[in-house]
């Protein structure tokens, strides 16, 4: 199915319909096309929850313990909420007739659903739906209502128990919103509100402000020799490493995009942040991950560019990242496996 035909089906679908145009088209272009026969299950109740999927074409089941619970056809979407809990599947679902999906799997979801507001809108209306929904939820409550002589009260339960789920599904998306999937570590979307935050206080206190930018030598020529799945376990290692150094209040680890990671450091100076950025090179390399393509040395390295300062009046965060992205750039061209640091800004 071509772009257009797809574009215009996800415009009618009320979670996809409010990105921005350029996201959705991003979004439907990465995600990858799944075709089912009729009777064909894509997946059943209880199987690992790591994907989302849309209707293009032709129609699906939703099915629990032999029951038909719900169908749907071009423009529904299913599997979000075992994407967004990562816990199993609640139900299994089954195409009726030959079927055209789009699989949406979990960075995608993160980088272009979940960190849109008006999409996290949609998702918590939908759980809320789903939840009054659910058959057996209204079983149940049919019979509450039959064994308590009090109307109100029991009325009363069942408001109680739908605010709850409510204020579970937004503390849900909101922690989801904000940490990388991969890793574990703050997302960008969090690292940015993030520097904003410490930039204004340290600005007012008069008190430095470091980052420590940090990217793994040669990631590609590890793709290519080692394959994408070790890659994604690399990336984790390395991440729990940096978690691991940097987990002061006050600190923020975060993936910063690819295989590049920043450390937000408030109240500390640059000697203070490169000798910090020594110490997380030193402990990326005892690690021994081998690293056979790497020309510089048999096992996984990092390189680091380090910046600081006490925010001048009328300057912004850019500018700190700025400079710390030049002292990364400097440590790969002198050779990476080093830290390089930039001069602190004047105050």
């Amino acid at each position: 199915m071509d772009l257009e035909h797809k574009l215009g089906i996800a415009r009618k679908t009320e979670l996809l319909a409010v990105l921005p145009e350029p996201v959705l088209r991003r979004l439907l272009e990465e995600s990858r096309e799944v075709v089912l026969d009729p009777n064909q299950i894509l997946f059943e109740e209880g199987t690992p929850g790591r994907t989302m999927y849309l209707v293009l074409e032709g129609e699906v089941e939703v099915f629990k313990g032999g029951r038909r619970l719900a169908v749907g056809g071009p423009g529904h979407y299913f599997g979000e909420m075992a994407l967004i809990d990562g816990k199993a599947r609640a139900a299994g679902l089954r195409a009726t007739a030959r079927t055209l999906l789009l699989e949406v799997g979990a960075v995608q979801f993160q980088q272009t659903i979940a960190s849109n507001p008006s999409a996290l809108l949609v998702l918590t209306r939908t759980i809320s739906e789903r939840s009054r929904n659910d058959l057996d939820a209204l079983d149940l409550k049919l019979h509450e209502l039959e064994s308590y002589a009090a109307a109100v009260q029991s009325a009363n339960h069942e408001l109680a128990v739908m605010r709850q789920e409510l204020e579970e599904s937004n503390r849900l998306l909101q922690h989801l919103s904000t940490i990388d999937t991969l890793t574990g570590l703050a997302n960008r979307r969090r690292f940015d509100e993030a520097m904003g935050r410490e930039w204004r206080r340290a600005m007012r206190d008069r008190t430095p402000l470091s980052l420590i930018f940090c990217d793994i030598d040669f990631f590609k020529g590890y793709n290519d020799t080692y394959g994408h799945p070790a890659g994604d376990e690399c990336l984790r290692r390395v991440a729990r490493c940096v978690g691991e150094m940097f987990s002061r209040p006050a600190d923020l680890p975060a993936r910063f995009g690819g295989e590049e990671f920043v450390v937000l450091l408030a109240n500390t100076d640059a000697p203070g942040a490169v000798h910090l950025a020594e110490r997380l090179r030193a402990n990326v390399e005892a690690l021994h991950l081998p690293h056979t393509s790497s020309p510089i040395g048999p096992y996984l390295t990092i390189s680091l560019g380090v910046a600081a300062t006490v925010p001048p009046l009328r300057s912004l965060p850019a500018d700190l990242i700025s400079v710390a992205d030049r002292a990364l750039y400097q440590a790969k061209r002198e050779g990476r496996n080093c830290v390089r640091t930039a001069p602190r800004a004047e105050s």
